[in-house]
């Protein structure tokens, strides 16, 4: 990963993990989780950005769903 000069590789994982969580996407997490685990991150490492990611996805979830509440209060 030429492009990233600044962010280890691990870190690279663990956010792939979580972007893919984020963004819906199955294969990509698939992907990065076994990547991760093959890189030395630890399943902990792992679950905490599975955590992240899901708290990502669900903001805008949420904020919606207060607009659509104040929308018919």
């Amino acid at each position: 990963m030429e492009q990233f000069k600044h962010l280890d590789p691990k870190t690279i994982e663990l956010a792939g993990i979580a972007a893919s969580i984020a963004g819906g996407c199955r294969p990509c997490l698939d992907y990065h989780y076994k990547k991760a685990i093959e890189i030395g991150c630890s399943p902990e490492q792992a679950k905490e950005a599975i955590e992240l990611g899901k708290m990502i996805k669900q903001r805008p979830i949420n904020d919606i769903n207060e607009h659509a509440e104040k929308l018919i209060s």
